[in-house]
């Protein structure tokens, strides 16, 4: 159970610091892979939060409780 919050939360990280690498890139530098770590870092970013929110959405998920 705590390892994979704690994976969630390095998901989250590590999409978030992709993220900053890449605006710096692409908006300072104007690279033009500079978008590449943004795109990376946005999919990291919707994997960690739907790791978060699909057992808060979910519901139960014990067969035969009461919902």
């Amino acid at each position: 159970m705590m390892g994979r919050l704690l994976f969630r939360i390095v998901l989250l990280a590590v999409g978030l610091g992709a993220v900053e690498i890449g605006l710096v890139a692409a908006i300072g530098q104007q690279a033009p892979l500079g978008w590449l770590p943004i795109m990376i870092g946005l999919v990291l970013l919707v994997a960690g939060s739907a790791g978060f929110m699909v057992p808060l959405l979910g519901g139960r998920t014990d067969p035969g409780g009461e919902s």
